[in-house]
Parts: C-alpha cells; structure tokens; sequence
C-alpha cells in the first residue's frame, strides 16, 4: 500500500492527499483507504498529478465506474465518458449550488475535476457538506424533510440540450431529499434545484421557493471548502453528501479547463 497522508483542510470538510500518484495502477488497500477518505472527508484534493485520459479514468475507478454525462456536445472526442468544462465551448459556469445528475436512476457516488488550463486567477470551485448542513437543522425540519420527495429531469433550463440527450435522460426519476451515505452511514440533505421538477406534494413554483430558501439558510462559510485550482490538481466531491459550485470571477481571455468523470453510485435511499 502506498504510504497516504491525510491533511484536513477545514475542520468540516475536504482534505488533501499526498503520498498518491493518480497515473499509477494502485492496489486494493489504497484503492480502500481512498474509497473510505472520501466517504469521511467528502472533497480529495491531489496536487501535481500528470494524467492522460486513459489514466485518469482508470483513477476514477477508485470511486465506481465512470458513467456517461448527458451533455454529449461537450464530451471529449474519443473519451465520451470525460467531459470538457471549458467556456470556450458555450458553457457557463455552473455558479449556483447543486450536486450532479440527480435525473439518473444511480446518481453519480463522485465527481472528479483535473485541472489542465487554469486562469492566473479567480475560477475555484466551492464545496458544501450537505451532511453537516442536515445535522444543523432543528429535529422537526430534518422529520419534514426525511418525508419529502423530489422528481427529477434534465434541466428545463439548459437551452443546448441535444435532442438525442433529452430523450436519453429526461425519464422523470424519484429521490428522496434526505438520503443515507452507503459507507459512512450519516444522512445528507439530497436534491438539485434546476433539476427539481417538482417536491412531490407541491407545485413547481412552491417546490423551487422551498428549495432555493434551503439552500440560502443551510450553506454556511463554516461547512464549505473553497477549492483554488492549481495546474495538475485532482479533486474528487462526494455527491452523495455534498454540494458544489463553480466560481466565474475569472478573466474570460484566459481559459480555465477542467477534465471531468463522474461515477456511478447507488440509488438513494433514506435508512
């Protein structure tokens, strides 16, 4: 086993891992211990890393297979299961909070985002841990909201949807807002905004004030991570327990290029 050192980086969430080269094949125990900090710590940070995308996929293995994203037009040519977060392809930052997928049956258990091109300054990333956000709330919302359900889709929002995307992925699919961590065992405040098409029980327009007022009152400076990116930095965000945003204060002139996997995880379930 590689000898692993395990820096936090805030007293409630993120540390950083040394002692790990992502381009190496890496045996079961560090696969494990990796596997288990996450579960623990929510965002990995790894600085220095050299990938090409055929190792950087076989890394994302630690966490679960690689799954496909449901923005073919920004897929990688010739790794379709490696997304390009890149403005010069169209994209916005995603700048409100919001874990990934959640329009998929087995939502994504990480995301993991390689820095390749990154602006002089500006353009972190921002992670909030949704399990402390859940333990905050007082004893009656965390009962209201353990009996809550969200219905789910593609974004409504998203105009450049391909249309053989939408049909792929648009199939509505249930979750419930308060879900179980499958290796650490805590419970975590559960959904995506612009993917919420309704809480079952309420209308779209009440769902989406319900949610966005969430949202405002649990995301406190105390349990998030802001995330600085370095040329050759890994960072890998638990999304069965946490949040993440993009920041877009950055110089639009330069490029900011991130190489993103997700993989599959379980289906959500409230213990």
């Amino acid at each position: 086993m590689a000898e692993i050192t395990v820096t936090k980086l805030t007293p409630t969430i993120g540390a950083e891992i040394s002692g790990v080269d992502l381009s190496k094949e890496l045996d079961a125990a560090t696969r494990d211990a990796l596997d288990k900090a996450l579960a623990e710590h929510l965002a990995l940070v790894f600085h220095d890393q050299t990938l090409t995308p055929d190792q950087y996929l076989e890394a994302a293995r630690v966490f679960g297979p690689p799954m496909r994203q449901h923005y073919s037009q920004h897929h990688m040519p010739g790794y379709p299961d490696i997304g390009l977060v890149w403005h010069r392809n169209g994209q916005r930052p995603a700048e409100r909070w919001h874990t990934d997928h959640t329009n998929r049956e087995r939502p994504p258990s990480a995301t993991m985002l390689y820095g390749v091109e990154i602006p002089s300054a500006g353009g972190g990333t921002s992670v909030a841990s949704m399990r402390a956000a859940y333990s905050a709330l007082g004893e009656d919302e965390q009962r209201r909201l353990a009996t809550l359900k969200t219905v789910n889709s593609l974004d409504t929002e998203n105009k450049d949807t391909r249309a053989e995307d939408w049909d792929k992925y648009s199939k509505p699919i249930v979750h419930p807002m308060v879900r179980t961590h499958p290796v650490h065992g805590s419970r975590a405040v559960f959904f995506h905004i612009t993917k919420t098409l309704f809480i079952e029980g309420m209308n779209p327009e009440e769902s989406r004030a319900y949610l966005s007022d969430l949202i405002d009152r649990m995301i406190r400076p105390e349990i998030t991570y802001q995330h600085q990116w370095r040329k050759g930095d890994v960072l890998v965000i638990d999304d069965r327990a946490t949040m993440h945003r993009a920041h877009g204060d950055y110089d639009r002139s330069q490029s900011r290029v991130l190489w993103r996997i997700i993989t599959e995880g379980d289906r959500p379930r409230l213990v």
